[in-house]
């Protein structure tokens, strides 16, 4: 009986040391499978920081100097969501994960947030998709115009799609969450179908992707709607950051890198959810950039308020050592009464209400607090689209806009169109505005 006794304790002994090296061995290859991506930072853009409009003459010793040294262990990704049926990226985060202090950082780009362009909806959510519709691959463009707002080019991205999301919700097996107010819409063109009561509630994918989306009801639009998502997120890292694993994590880890347009490898993303698990839930933050309302050429815009947004930017986050600042951005901004920008204001027709023989005519569209006092750009009259244009708020941009751009550095004005423009004498950067 004692032999008998023995063998069955040796048997279980070596089962488990085989169990246990296994263990190792799978341990050991996801550790060696699993990898940081590869970075090819981009230098933020440099302005001259002489008169801008004698830019020409300006020699590359003029350009303000900024040191491309990152942060050790930082990584910054760009997370985009289409989520409104319509191809609009309606979703837009820029991230910075420190793999040092261990901490996330996420901020939310509003969809209305106005960019610096020439065509006739100036929102930051219809550039993929309106390069793409142009033949363009979408992502370039957006990030051409992530860079403008944030000084850098996110060293990953990933754009999600509403399957996606559903997907992943349900193999982390639902997540627990209390939904604040009753949520009911119903959209069968977009086979959308959202009823969710108020309470504690254990969301599967379909009802998470409805809570997400919903943006009906929020006395502040779609800011209301960016704050519940950040609510969710932030619920689902402090779940499963507490709970110390993500279950099913390869099969979250296969849905990801099959069904996202992105520049990750499957390797990549396990190496970011590991990295993501040894934060502590307090030190997973999100936040939105700091914008006002405004209605200008008929359309709702979320308008940065660049000063706040240039604190905000640096202390969440830039990856560099040296702080971005105003001349190493591309940002439309409120200006008094008018819209300036960091660098030329493109199509400056659009903010203006009326311009004729000479006589500016200011209407103010919302009333803001002044911005602090900052560099500004010259003043340039209203210039309505030539004879034979058509501006229509409902085209999405491509790569070639309706109306031509200005040149980056100004030469002699050009030749006036009808109602002819009087030349705008020289002015120096301090009478820099345009009203609208």
């Amino acid at each position: 009986m004692n032999k008998k006794k023995k063998l069955i304790l040796r048997i279980l002994l070596s089962v488990l040391g085989t169990l246990a090296v296994l263990c190792i061995a799978v341990f050991s290859f996801y550790m060696a499978w699993e990898k940081a991506p590869d970075l090819d930072p981009v230098a933020p853009s440099t302005k001259p920081v002489g008169n801008k409009s004698d830019k020409k003459n300006n020699s590359d010793s003029d350009e303000a100097a900024f040191d491309t040294e990152r942060e050790d262990g930082i990584y910054t990704f760009l997370l985009v969501g289409n989520d409104d049926g319509t191809g609009n990226t309606d979703t837009i985060m820029v991230g910075k994960l420190d793999t040092n202090e261990h901490k996330i950082d996420v901020v939310n780009i509003p969809r209305d947030t106005l960019i610096n362009v020439d065509w006739s909806v100036r929102k930051i959510n219809s550039v993929y998709w309106g390069s793409k519709n142009s033949g363009g691959n979408g992502i370039d463009a957006l990030n051409t115009h992530i860079k403008n707002i944030t000084g850098f080019e996110p060293d990953c991205y990933a754009i999600i799609d509403l399957g996606v999301f559903i997907d992943v919700i349900d193999a982390l097996g639902g997540v627990d969450f209390e939904v604040p107010v009753p949520m009911h819409y119903e959209d069968p063109a977009q086979n959308l179908y959202i009823h969710l009561d108020p309470g504690m509630q254990h969301l599967d994918g379909y009802a998470a992707m409805g809570l997400c989306r919903f943006r009906h009801d929020y006395a502040n639009g779609d800011f209301g709607r960016i704050e519940m998502q950040q609510r969710f997120l932030k619920s689902c890292a402090e779940q499963f950051i507490n709970l110390g694993n993500i279950p099913n994590i390869s099969k979250v880890v296969k849905i990801l890198a099959d069904g996202m347009d992105t520049n990750l490898t499957g390797a990549n993303i396990a190496y970011f959810i590991r990295q993501a698990l040894k934060c502590q839930p307090e030190n997973v933050n999100f936040y939105m950039v700091p914008s006002d309302s405004a209605g200008i050429g008929g359309l709702s815009y979320s308008v940065i308020n660049i000063y706040p947004w240039i604190d905000m930017l640096n202390q969440c986050l830039n990856p560099y050592e040296s702080p971005i600042g105003y001349d190493n951005l591309n940002i439309v901004y409120k200006d008094g009464n008018g819209y300036a920008a960091t660098t030329n204001l493109v199509g400056d027709w659009y903010y203006t209400s009326n311009y004729s023989a000479g006589t500016k005519t200011v209407e103010t569209v919302e009333e803001t607090p002044e911005e602090p006092e900052g560099p500004t750009i010259i003043v340039v009259p209203s210039q309505p689209p030539e004879q034979g244009e058509t501006v229509n708020p409902e085209l999405t941009p491509s790569e070639t806009p309706v109306v031509p751009t200005e040149p980056e550095t100004p030469a002699e004005p050009s030749e006036p169109a009808e109602p002819a423009v009087p030349e705008t004498p020289e002015t120096s950067p301090e009478e820099n505005a345009v009203f609208g």
